[in-house]
């Protein structure tokens, strides 16, 4: 193995230390249980397809109704009996959002509490990523503001993204 090999594997493994570290649990802890539970949800609910806050009830949207049994047992199994208190709504599998709306939304990113914002080809839909899920009401009346139309936005939880 050369000199140069042998510093890229080490410089390899040191990077990987470090990311390890950065993105375990510990950051984990600084979010609220709700955020942790929501993102337990963005990741574990089939069909996953955002999350709202509506007339201060929770509502977890699905891609797909042929998912809503298996995800609404899911949620049961992340909230308990708060469970209940979580409505459960399908959105068509394909939304018209773009590049441009987008564009539109980044001022999304000033809001505390939001993450990231992208435009997920695959769905056609934005989705806004929340280190808060207590920050979707601002998140939401942002987007108003920059008349973004919030049925083109998944609202998903997710871990802060830490610098190194």
């Amino acid at each position: 193995m050369t000199n140069r090999a042998a510093f890229l594997n080490r410089a390899a493994l040191v990077l990987c230390l470090i990311l390890s570290t950065a993105c375990g649990p510990e950051n984990e802890l600084e979010q609220s249980p709700l955020t942790r539970q929501f993102i337990r949800v963005t990741k574990e609910v089939p069909a996953f397809g955002g999350v709202a806050r509506e007339n201060g009830t929770w509502v977890v949207s699905l891609l797909g109704s042929e998912q809503r049994e298996a995800a609404e047992t899911k949620l049961w199994d992340i909230f308990n009996e708060e469970a209940t208190n979580i409505a459960v709504r399908v959105r068509p599998t394909r939304g018209s959002a773009s590049e441009e709306m987008k564009l539109a939304a980044t001022d999304v990113l000033s809001v505390e509490g939001v993450g990231t914002l992208d435009y997920d080809e695959t769905t056609g839909y934005l989705r806004v990523g929340l280190t808060d899920v207590e920050a979707i009401g601002a998140a939401q009346a942002k987007l108003d503001t920059l008349d973004v139309p919030l049925e083109q936005v998944i609202f998903q939880a997710e871990a802060p993204i830490v610098s190194l």
